[in-house]
């Protein structure tokens, strides 16, 4: 079969797969994007292995990089619109209220795991970047998740809801830095060189200047290309001037800082956020997601894995899994306790910061792409953060009253809604 033919056929089943178990996961009250994810584990090589099916692996000698290279390529570039809409849509009036317990929360719930993650993988026998990239994936959060289990609750208003909430934003911004700093240091990580310090400035100092003029030039040049925008004939510019200053970003943070290139798309939502086009640019951006990349980004991960990797790791990955966790339990629990928070509400606050999402998983992608996770690792990862994900709603319900519960679903109609 020609290689467009594969590619069109390929999309075509894996999009209509991922949304036919994306949606059966939200009517039981699950997060859509693990209905994607498990559409991916199911025809990937854990259960039917569709890339070893004659009707959709490539031909030999056809001189083609064949379907699969193909749609890995849509795949990377629906990780940096995934990342651009967390920055597009940062409520920053969020961040002012209980910023002191929600940034010490968010703190405590990167320095925990990550320290922990590190502590145990490097004890299991991995080497010292690669154990260090693991716990840094188990910093992450995903704000999604927990803003969806807090409107199933009926509760993101509350006090503990808005500490969750700001936490959770909080956590993707240190999570992103942690995340580029271990990307950027990881070749000094795993050499011996002899003169390491001088290496390790010129990292430092490729980072420095690559935010930097990011920052500086980021915001002026982000308002400049919308008010041109503006002048423009035609449908969609605004979203196409998004577009283009997220993937330029993220071309920058990659190839001028060494960084992970969702760092720069993420700071390109930031910038868009605070231009007359954000809700406009908001509004028309999330359908090309869910429709197309998102879809196809999350059943790329679910490919990717094998879960029968997991046999003769089990003990590994169950300690991996508590490190998961009780990282954020008590990491975020402790750092919103000691600013102010009750105990109720810091235990609310751990327990909802526990999902890792479409977060943690774009960081183990970019974790696989860069060498840093091997792939039997990299299918722990994935296990590890559909667990997470599924056992945080149950434990968030108990972690409320169940009197404030019962008000708010007596105020509020019920908990029949997903959002």
């Amino acid at each position: 079969m020609d290689t467009s033919l594969q590619i069109l056929l390929t999309v075509a089943v894996l999009i209509l797969a991922a949304k036919l178990l994306g949606a059966l996961a939200g009517r039981v009250g699950l997060p859509v994007v693990l209905g994607e994810l498990l559409a991916g584990v199911l025809l990937g090589p854990t259960a039917l292995n569709i890339w070893g099916l004659s009707w959709f692996a490539p031909k030999p000698g056809m001189g083609s990089i064949g379907a699969e290279a193909v749609f890995k390529v849509l795949a990377q570039l629906g990780v940096v619109l995934l990342m651009f809409v967390p920055g597009l849509e940062t409520n920053t009036q969020v961040l002012r209220q209980e910023i002191a317990p929600a940034f010490w929360a968010a703190a405590g719930g990167v320095i925990f795991p990550l320290v922990a993650g590190s502590l145990v993988s490097h004890a299991a026998g991995l080497g010292w970047p690669q154990a260090i990239f693991l716990g840094t994936v188990l910093t992450a959060t995903s704000v999604t998740i927990t803003a969806q289990s807090l409107m199933n609750l009926q509760q993101v208003r509350s006090k503990s809801g808005s500490i969750l909430l700001g936490a959770a934003v909080i956590d993707d911004v240190l999570g992103l830095i942690v995340l580029s700093l271990v990307i950027a240091m990881a070749p000094q990580l795993g050499q011996a060189s002899s003169a390491p310090w001088r290496s390790v400035a010129v990292t430092l100092g490729r980072m420095a200047f690559c935010l930097g003029t990011i920052f500086w030039l980021g915001p002026p040049l982000t308002k400049w290309i919308f008010n041109r925008t503006e002048r423009l004939h035609g449908m969609h510019t605004e979203l196409a001037a998004a577009v283009f200053i997220a993937f330029l970003l993220a071309f920058h943070a990659q190839w001028t800082g060494g960084m992970a290139g969702i760092t720069g798309s993420y700071l390109a939502g930031l910038f868009v956020a605070a231009t007359p086009a954000h809700e406009r640019v908001s509004k028309e951006i999330h359908p090309m997601i869910h429709s197309f990349f998102g879809p196809l980004f999350f059943v790329s991960v679910g490919l990717s894995v094998d879960a029968w990797q997991l046999r003769g790791h089990l003990g590994f990955f169950a300690v991996l899994l508590l490190v998961a966790i009780l990282g954020k339990v008590v990491g975020c629990g402790l750092g919103a306790l000691f600013n102010g928070a009750t105990s109720r509400e810091s235990l609310i606050v751990g327990v909802g910061m526990i999902p890792r999402g479409e977060v943690g998983l774009i960081a183990a992608s970019v974790g696989l792409a860069a060498g840093l996770l091997a792939r039997e690792t990299y299918a722990q990862v994935v296990v590890l953060v559909l667990a997470a994900d599924l056992v945080t709603p149950g434990l968030l319900r108990f972690a409320f009253p169940k009197d404030t519960l019962a008000k708010a679903i007596a105020a509020g109609g019920g908990m029949d809604h997903i959002a």
